[in-house]
């Protein structure tokens, strides 16, 4: 029972255990009563500290709401009161709510139903919110909660979320400063609620006149929640929000985490209070006079004109309409509610001795009045409190009123209570009727007939949960709206009976008004002689009553009569055979069809039919799961499916060649497309996607890859579009797909409790598919800017700036010192890992086909000095790669033979192979051995270091046939589990089993890698004292360790790099970090300290050494920079995350220029253009400037004449930059007039630089 207290232990929640003290409960101190009553009852009141009417909040301020059948299963439908599987529709606040009295009646209402709690009223921020708050207050309120715009779950709808209200800083300081003009500000609590998470944000509430903030997002973030905005969906994979069993597993949420988060807020709070000289919270409310208007608001265009001054006006400085003008600036008067002396104290003295021991106890001819509201919600709140939601038995308390009633007779009405009414009753009779029993009829002495006679008020039983009611009369508008458990006999209604009902049943033995039965969803209604105009049929069927109804029938009907004595009922019983053909059974389609799948589901589920194997019993239920489905469904694939990424060859096959690890699937069959497919069905297109934005922590996708996009077109087949999204953001999809570690797997979601989804597959299975079907072709530029671009480097950064700026438009030369392109693609990654001939020189050919020249064999530095390269070309790049390899020089022994750098031993190795493929190495070989470089068949091999690198080294050396292969690393063996230091989304710091080691271990038995060895020194060999023999080395961080010597014929230094060589810069002009790297600042990537303005670095050799991954995203964003600087605006998409996600980085000063940001309102207009076939070739926008007016086109392309012209010739002299007006300001009758004079000068003047111009390198 979540209500009844706990004793001391050990309580599981999810995947965590609580620590319960005695008296703990599970109860929610706060509870909320919206305009939908969903399951709100007398026990459900009672068992609060306090009762929030959420009269309007965040995004659906007065709006309603619905929730589907789909999600109203198990504990929900138990709890609201509803059916399983029918949907509940949550009305408007139009009907209890519909006035600021309505309020004040509610108010009373539930402070009967429960007066030991607050009572709160929730408002949505908005202009004119003081008036509304300010009445509320009259009406009794205790508490205000005033909710902003932000925060919620995203739920709601899109257009909802956009118009939802006013931040809450507007809206606190209007209540604060309208409560005190009216006097009322010492008798309510202000509270307010909206993306409220620092201490900051703390202060400042207090300060515009909050005692209290409500926090939700940060509190359920402290507890493991990660913004995935599924709440409504019931697929939360952390199992924060969520009802599904299996996923509630999954929380690991503690209380010590939201009690420490508290704390640090308030550490927080207290802070800024003594900065304030503040000694107590209260002191900082509503004082408005500490806040002042940030000063850089001034130098935006935006904020200039923002004027704060009636925002911050101090309350205390208005003229209060209130007799006392020094009234407090916070509460501290309580409410008075006046319940000292309302009637149900007198009902609690009476009922003592069925209160104390269940004894009957029957009150006769109490007088009632109508200024007597809210009778029997103190009644109701004892017995609910002592006897819980069963109450009492039936009757055992019965009171008969004499009398007209006030607002809300029976109010909450608890079981065992009946209350019987001789009179009339007011609005809102019933409200709430939570077991209970209700009795209506007109007084003795009265002439009138009952039936013909309005006894009831409005909104009648409005919200009933269970319980009777008997009327001998007809009650007025709304009748039993949103009833949802109470049997209601009624002698006519009003308009609008049965709105939004969702159970019970309702009998009416006379006339119904217009629009019955809208929104029903569930439950019964039998009308006397119906009126079918009178019925909204949206949501209903009418259908004849059978045998069972009758008999229902009868036994109300007769129980009708007994307790009420009307006489219409009595003449209907009378001739009953007649009276059962007059009545209609109205039927809610949704409510028939969930009792129609209830009788044909069976009775019991046979557990054997789903139990696993005998020898699968030991497995996790999630191992169980299928990889590969037909048809797979999307939104709960994640929990349904396992993860299963693209197979690898068997690890002994796969050493006895040099082809790529990864099992060929040239021919796609439908089990493919299914396996395909049901992996991205395990995405669950997170509402806040962690994989597609890289964090600091390593986590992330660099590139900001759409990897929920693409992976919901996957999913749907649509492999075109997918692809489209893909190469959006990603050049060469092929490259990551095969070499990435996949940082974006290690950010998903999924990983924080179970295997990631399988992304790097998918990507891989894309581009190839588009590759497979002939979508990948070139696509040379439309225009040329005739802007020279020359990139030193062809290894994944300079060629994704080459395709870039190719695509812009721009000449692009790539240098290579290699005879080879594709730089660390083609001689730093082995080919098992990525095929040289099916990826990379495809990749160089078309690149090639796009009109990129690839220059071979060209050293710059050597060949060719970066001053020529500068001034013969608009801009130059550096993206030679991190080259320098960490060595240990210093070691003892290391001038022994064998001893070789990682990358000298894979580029060898690899050009060995690509030549003999190639058909070359009978001429590259012809003066020389014809045996590979490194002969290792039968040698032992040791690799020292812990990388990527390192690994390929020790696959290299398998498949040259060494006889053993160690791989040495400083660090300890990594755990199994994501260690706390580095938490999701982060690169997770666990151990792993690259391919290699899996390799190894198959051929030689052992796992290959030696963990915290630290090398000492080499010894040479006893055969040949000039090469190594073998390594000697300790256990690292120990002192007085052991030396152990390992054998090695061939020792691999794999310990990473240090930065670019200097053989590109042999002066070392060029200024560099503290790690040897060309310093050029991110975003910006111009080199400093370069004597050219045009010269640019980027990716490894400006960042370090990093993944193939990070440097295409580098080499794309420099180039839109380039871009940018060469053409003065830019059409190419900004790849870095810095333009998306500023806080990530050092942003520039106030009020200082953001260099290379290209903002919105700077850009130039463009005509709009069909950007298909734009974006098809990565850009944004067509590089095309747009059409100039017919009159000036002459004036225009004199003008561009001269800017190539005048460009060129400060190109032959040596000119650093030349800056030419656009002309842009100029007035069009003044480029009118210079238009002959440039047409007849252009011509010669064009000559004579052809002929100064020197021939290009």
């Amino acid at each position: 029972d979540r209500f009844s207290p706990m004793k001391e232990g050990r309580l599981t929640m999810g995947a965590s255990e609580w620590e319960i003290f005695e008296g703990d409960t599970s109860r929610s101190r706060i509870k909320q009563v919206a305009s939908g009553r969903f399951g709100v009852t007398a026990e459900y009141l009672a068992n609060a500290d306090e009762i929030q009417i959420k009269l309007a909040q965040g995004a659906k301020p007065g709006e309603g709401g619905e929730l589907p059948g789909y999600k109203v299963v198990g504990k929900i439908a138990e709890t609201r009161k509803a059916t399983p599987g029918v949907g509940l529709i949550s009305p408007p606040p139009h009907h209890d709510m519909y006035s600021i009295e309505d309020v004040a009646q509610l108010i009373r209402d539930l402070k009967n139903a429960n007066p030991a709690a607050r009572i709160s009223v929730k408002l949505v921020a908005r202009i004119g919110i003081g008036v509304i708050a300010s009445g509320v207050t009259k009406g009794k309120a205790d508490h205000l909660t005033i909710s902003g715009m932000s925060g919620g779950t995203g739920a709601a709808k899109w257009t909802s979320i956009k118009h939802c209200g006013l931040p809450w800083e507007i809206g606190v300081a209007e209540t604060h400063q309208t409560l005190v003009l009216n006097g009322l500000r010492d008798r309510v609590t202000v509270q307010t609620d909206g993306q409220i998470r620092t201490g900051r944000d703390v202060v400042m509430a207090a300060l515009l006149g909050a005692e209290e903030v409500a926090m939700t997002t940060a509190p359920l973030i402290a507890l493991g929640c990660i913004m995935m905005r599924k709440c409504h969906l019931n697929t939360c994979p952390v199992g924060v929000a969520t009802q599904d069993p299996e996923l509630r597993k999954k929380f690991t949420g503690q209380p010590e985490h939201l009690i420490n988060y508290l704390f640090m807020v308030a550490e927080d709070v207290r802070e800024i209070m003594a900065s304030l000289g503040c000694r107590r919270f209260t002191e900082l409310i509503g004082r408005t006079d500490l806040l002042r208007p940030s000063a850089h608001l001034k130098e935006h265009w935006k904020t200039a004109d923002l004027d704060f001054t009636d925002l911050l006006r101090p309350a205390w400085t208005l003229q209060s309409m209130a007799a006392d003008t020094e009234g407090s600036m916070f509460c501290c008067t309580p409410q008075d509610h006046e319940l000292t002396h309302v009637l149900d104290r007198q009902l609690v003295l009476r009922a003592a001795p069925a209160l104390e021991n269940k004894s009957r106890v029957v009150v006769k001819d109490l007088a009632i009045k109508n200024v007597d509201r809210s009778v029997g919600g103190i009644l109701s709140f004892e017995v609910t409190r002592r006897f819980g939601a069963q109450g009492l038995p039936d009757d055992t308390v019965h009171v008969k009123f004499k009398g007209p009633s006030g607002q809300s007779f029976g109010n909450f009405l608890a079981p065992g209570l009946t209350f019987e009414l001789e009179g009339d009753a007011n609005d809102y009779i019933g409200k709430g009727l939570s077991g209970g029993c209700l009795i209506v009829y007109k007084p003795g002495q009265s002439s009138f007939k009952g039936h013909e006679a309005i006894l009831a008020g409005n909104a009648a039983l409005y919200g009933a949960t269970a319980g009777k009611s008997f009327m001998a009369g007809i009650a007025a508008e709304r009748f039993a709206v949103r009833n949802s458990g109470a049997t209601a006999v009624v002698e006519g209604v009003g308009d609008h009976g049965c709105e939004y009902m969702t159970r019970g049943l309702v009998v009416v033995l006379g006339s119904t008004g217009a629009n019955f039965a809208a929104g029903m969803s569930g439950g019964l209604a039998y009308l006397l002689d119906i009126d079918r105009t009178s019925l909204n049929m949206e949501s209903v069927l009418l259908e004849s009553v059978d045998a069972e109804d009758c008999k229902v029938l009868l036994e109300l009907v007769q129980e009708h009569v007994r307790v009420t004595g009307s006489t219409k009922a009595q003449e209907l019983v009378s001739s009953w055979d007649n009276t059962v053909t007059r009545f209609t059974k109205v039927f809610p389609k949704e409510y028939k069809k969930a009792l129609e799948s209830m009788k044909s589901a069976p009775a019991g589920k046979n557990v054997s039919d789903d139990k696993p194997a005998i020898e699968n019993n030991t497995k996790d239920l999630e191992d169980l799961r299928p990889n590969s489905v037909h048809e797979p469904h999307k939104k709960r694939g994640f929990h349904e499916y396992a993860r299963k990424s693209m197979s690898y060859r068997p690890d002994k096959d796969r050493t006895m060649d040099w082809e790529e690890i990864y099992a060929s699937q040239t021919k796609k069959s439908q089990q493919w497309h299914s396996w395909i497919q049901t992996q991205t069905a395990r995405c669950m297109d997170c509402g806040t996607p962690t994989c597609h934005s890289p964090n600091q922590g390593g986590g992330g996708c660099p590139l900001g890859n759409r990897i929920p996009t693409w992976n919901q077109l996957v999913h749907e087949g649509e492999w075109k579009r997918a692809l489209e999204r893909l190469l959006d953001t990603n050049n060469f999809p092929e490259f990551t797909g095969t070499t990435c570690p996949a940082p974006c797997e290690e950010a998903c979601v999924l990983g924080i409790n179970e295997s990631p989804v399988a992304i790097k597959s998918t990507e891989l299975a894309i581009i190839e598919y588009g590759f497979s079907k002939g979508w990948i072709k070139p696509h040379p530029p439309q225009v040329r800017t005739r802007k020279r671009v020359c990139i030193i480097g062809s290894g994944p950064a300079g060629l994704a700036a080459a395709q870039q700026l190719n695509r812009a438009g721009h000449l692009v030369q790539i240098l290579e010192r290699a005879d080879r392109g594709g730089g660390l693609l083609m001689y730093g990654i082995p080919s098992m890992k990525l095929a040289k001939t099916e990826k990379v020189l495809r990749r160089l050919q078309l690149l090639k086909d796009e009109g990129i020249e690839f220059k071979y064999n060209c050293e710059v530095g050597k060949d060719v000095s970066m001053a020529e390269l500068c001034t013969q070309n608009d801009a130059v790049i550096l993206a030679t790669g991190a080259t320098q390899c960490r060595d240990m020089r210093s070691t003892e022994g290391r001038h022994l033979k064998n001893i070789v750098q990682a990358m000298d031993f894979l580029t060898a190795t690899q050009k060995t192979n690509l030549d003999a493929e190639s058909g070359q190495s009978h001429i590259r070989h012809s003066s020389s051995r014809k045996s590979p470089p490194y002969d290792l068949q039968g040698a032992r091999v040791v690799v020292i270091g812990g990388g990527d690198t390192a690994v390929d080294c020790v696959a290299t050396a398998v498949r040259l046939g060494a006889r053993s292969v160690l791989q040495f690393s400083r660090r300890d063996e990594a755990p199994k589990q994501r260690p706390s230091h580095t938490p999701w989304p982060c690169w997770a710091d666990t151990y792993r089993v690259d391919y290699a080691h899996s390799e190894v271990k198959a051929l030689h038995g052992r796992d290959p890698r030696e963990y915290l060895v630290a090398t000492k020194g080499f010894k040479a060999s006893a055969e040949d004292p000039s090469r190594v023999g073998a390594v000697i080395a300790t256990q690292a961080n120990a002192d007085g360790a052991a030396v152990i010597e390992y054998p090695a014929e061939l020792v691999v230094l794999a310990m990473g790099f240090t930065g670019p060589d200097k053989v590109v810069d042999p002066q070392g002009v060029l200024a560099r970090d503290q790690n040897s790297n060309f310093k050029a600042d991110y975003g910006e990537y111009v080199a400093e300290n370069a004597p050219w303005k045009n010269l640019f670095a980027c990716g490894d050799c400006r960042r370090g050494a990093s993944l193939v991954v990070t440097a295409i995203a580098e080499g794309r964003d420099c180039a839109a920079r380039i871009d940018s600087f060469l053409m003065g605006e830019t059409s190419l998409p900004r790849a870095a995350p810095l333009a998306a996600n500023p806080t990530f980085f050092q942003m520039p000063k106030k009020g200082d220029a953001q260099p290379g940001l290209v903002k919105r309102f700077q850009r130039k207009r463009r005509q709009n253009q069909d950007v298909s076939e734009a974006f098809e070739r990565g850009l944004l926008v067509e590089p095309v400037l747009e059409e100039p007016e017919a009159e000036s086109k002459a004036s225009q392309a004199a003008t561009s004449s001269m800017k190539i012209a005048v460009e060129e010739r400060g190109a032959k002299v040596g000119m650093d930059e030349v800056a030419v007006s656009s002309g842009a300001t100029t007035p069009k009758w003044l480029l009118a007039g210079f238009a002959g004079l440039a047409i007849a000068n252009v011509a010669l003047l064009g000559t004579v630089v052809a002929l100064l111009r020197p021939p290009r390198r």
